[in-house]
């Protein structure tokens, strides 16, 4: 009855709990910390704006004064503008280093919101592994209660002795005690599942959650923004050729008491000292430096994915077995507490038997923990937390 009146608490709490795919979605969207990394995008694009825009013109205005030895002076001014012009194909290569600093940007942000996804469902498996083995224990000390309610029926009918009983007693005091131990662990990792998904309110979660893998052809989060970095790279390097950047055009008009004077010329950098070589060396060995990072990052994710897949294939052969144990387990339970009802069998085979299964029930939740995890990580080395 008491198993019965559990499950139906189980399954009605179940029916207000909060499923885990909505509890991530709430907690992608009101991140303050993947707000603010996404104003990183902005921020960038508008460097980019800084960096293409154009100068701003030079004007200059001259007041003269002519005073002749004979006397009758008179005035006479000059009216100068100097713009700065880029020289050919320079605003080209800037675009093309704005466009690749907010590509890099975006997928600096890609990664970050990825290794989000991954951590609070990380977490979270954290959370339903202590959530399962809680309603283990419920089942186990539902178990150690029953065994003790034969025992204590037997020590009135005078069948076994008063030590039997209370060491039936004792072992469902203990389980007890476990219970309390496990509640304080869930309730620990349920408060840490919240602050790093940035909720501040109790909310109930439902912990009935599946993660599966799901094969497609993404990028690594990581790979992704060493490919971007590479391409910023570059970009950088090809504005660092020009070792001229700028020219400027100067326009005068010059008004004198016996003639107006017009001039128009061009004033051009001469690239003796200054060649922005080591600007460029610098783009070129961080190009190198990136490049060597991405096949590190490519030859680690090639074997991780790998060690990953064979211990799925290893879980899931082991969860089989278990279930088969359990099976049996659940036959050899049920025939031993008949038994002990009839003085055949002693109480330390029935707990022993009890403890077996119970022990088996908690290697299937770790297996079921481990393979939830497996998914999780292998999703974030493909790619499916991109989007």
């Amino acid at each position: 009855m008491k198993r019965l009146l559990l499950s139906i608490m189980i399954i009605a709490g179940s029916l207000h709990a909060e499923g885990f795919e909505s509890f991530l979605n709430r907690a992608v969207e009101n991140s303050s910390f993947l707000k603010a990394s996404h104003l990183r995008i902005a921020q960038t694009s508008q460097a980019g704006k800084v960096l293409t825009r154009y100068e701003n013109p030079d004007l200059e205005l001259e007041a003269s004064y002519f005073d002749p030895d004979m006397g009758g002076g008179e005035s006479g001014y000059r009216a100068g503008i100097a713009q700065p012009i880029r020289l050919w194909g320079i605003s080209g290569s800037k675009d093309a280093l704005a466009a690749a600093n907010t590509l890099l940007e975006k997928s600096n942000y890609v990664q970050v919101r990825a290794a989000f996804i991954r951590d609070i469902s990380l977490q979270y498996t954290r959370y339903a592994e202590d959530d399962l083995f809680m309603m283990l224990a419920f089942e186990e000390s539902a178990l150690a209660q029953k065994i003790y309610a034969i025992s204590k029926a037997r020590y009135e009918a005078g069948t076994i002795a008063r030590g039997v009983m209370l060491q039936a007693r004792v072992d469902a005091k203990m389980v007890q005690a476990k219970r309390q131990g496990l509640d304080v662990a869930k309730k620990r990792s349920y408060y840490k599942l919240l602050r790093t998904a940035g909720i501040n309110e109790a909310i109930e979660l439902d912990t009935d959650y599946a993660f599966v893998f799901e094969i497609s052809q993404r990028n690594n989060p990581e790979l992704l923004q060493l490919e971007n970095a590479q391409k910023s790279a570059l970009a950088s390097a090809e504005l660092n050729t020009n070792k001229v950047e700028w020219m400027h055009v100067v326009a005068e008009y010059e008004n004198e008491p016996d003639q107006d004077i017009y001039r128009l010329g061009a004033s051009f950098p001469l690239a003796f000292f200054n060649t922005r070589s080591e600007e460029k060396q610098i783009a070129v060995l961080e190009t190198t430096r990136t490049q060597m990072l991405s096949q590190n990052v490519q030859t680690r994710m090639e074997l991780e994915m790998k060690r990953l897949q064979f211990e799925s294939e290893s879980l899931r052969k082991l969860k089989e077995i278990d279930l088969v144990i359990l099976e049996d387990q659940r036959e050899l339970l049920a025939m031993f507490e008949d038994a002990y009802k009839i003085a055949n069998v002693n109480l330390l085979a029935l707990q022993d038997i009890k403890s077996r299964l119970v022990e088996t029930k908690g290697r299937l939740i770790k297996i079921k923990i481990e393979l939830d995890r497996n998914a999780i990580e292998r999703n974030y080395l493909q790619g499916n937390y991109n989007d």
